[in-house]
């Protein structure tokens, strides 16, 4: 098989989705491809090359994207390629050229990741020298079967302890009302299983929030003691799915024990469901079981989940 390998373009994003959304268990959105793209903050690497064969058709990818939080030299590393056309040596062809790249920039350490649904992937990746470092676990609830009966009275006797609920819309959608739910995003970041402690800076998250698509004011909500965020939950909006993806929901350690994550989550399902969209997913760490008790207990069912993977340099 001939192929021509060069760098990502615009005009290359509608066949690069396709391709990703046949190796993903999720589609992947034009707009959300479109939102990945444009949005390059100062300090941001990102190095994306496609092998393009006889007929113009996309049938393979890598990337290296180094965030300008991350710490220096660290890199995410991704090869993809066509299902059909996997084993016959493409594969390793992205991989040596993603590989002598990263050399190039300085790299040091490198993470991705794999479905762990997929282990001629996983193979693939720990005979170039990777090593499993995380495991998350994907699930999803169907809106349409949610019963929120059993719940009645959770989200009252919550907030009869003091805790009060609102979304960024509820406040306003400003500047003080972004770096406070940035602060919280953090911290609660910061405290999950597998974090390294880097986030983005509130330039960096700011700019996210006005350039992707998902982004919904109403879909960001905070629980609040008296005038201090102490948890939240946030969910965003993917039209080609009419779907949406619960990015984080944690409490601050000594809140916990209080449903208070309990009655976040419920609130992002009222939302979602008011909003017309059929399901939420979500991905959890496998360390992290309180969280997936809740979304047990919530009606979130499995889905394939991911293998965080990483290798030294």
């Amino acid at each position: 098989m001939n192929v021509t390998l060069r760098a990502l373009q615009e005009r290359d994003l509608p066949q690069l989705a396709d391709l990703i959304s046949q190796v993903s268990a999720e589609p992947m959105s034009l707009a959300q491809l479109e939102d990945w793209h444009g949005r390059q903050p100062e300090g941001h690497i990102r190095r994306s090359q496609v092998a393009v064969d006889d007929a113009g058709q996309i049938c393979g990818y890598n990337l290296l994207q180094h965030e300008a939080w991350e710490e220096e030299g660290l890199f995410y590393f991704e090869v993809i390629v066509k299902p059909e056309q996997q084993g016959l040596g493409l594969g390793s062809f992205l991989y040596d050229d993603a590989f002598t790249a990263v050399q190039n920039l300085g790299g040091k350490r490198l993470k991705g990741d794999v479905r762990d649904d997929k282990p001629n992937c996983l193979r693939f990746a720990q005979n170039r020298g990777f090593s499993i470092r995380r495991h998350l676990f994907e699930s999803t609830i169907d809106l349409s079967k949610f019963d929120e009966r059993p719940f009645a009275g959770l989200i009252e006797s919550v907030e009869a302890t003091g805790i009060r609920f609102f979304s960024l819309a509820d406040v306003g959608d400003t500047e003080e009302a972004r770096r406070k739910l940035h602060a919280v995003n953090a911290t609660v970041s910061a405290d999950s299983p597998g974090s390294d402690g880097s986030f983005p800076s509130f330039a960096e998250f700011n700019q996210m929030f006005n350039t992707v698509s998902w982004f919904r004011p109403e879909g960001q909500i905070v629980a609040v003691d008296g005038d201090a965020y102490v948890g939240l939950a946030a969910v965003g909006y993917f039209a080609d799915t009419n779907s949406m993806y619960n990015m984080i929901t944690g409490v601050f350690p000594t809140y916990r024990g209080r449903k208070i994550a309990q009655a976040l989550k419920l609130l992002t399902i009222r939302y979602a469901k008011a909003y017309g969209a059929n399901s939420i997913r979500t991905s959890n760490d496998s360390e992290n079981a309180p969280m997936l008790a809740i979304n047990r207990k919530l009606g979130y069912k499995p889905l394939p989940g991911d293998y965080l993977l990483h290798k030294q340099l």
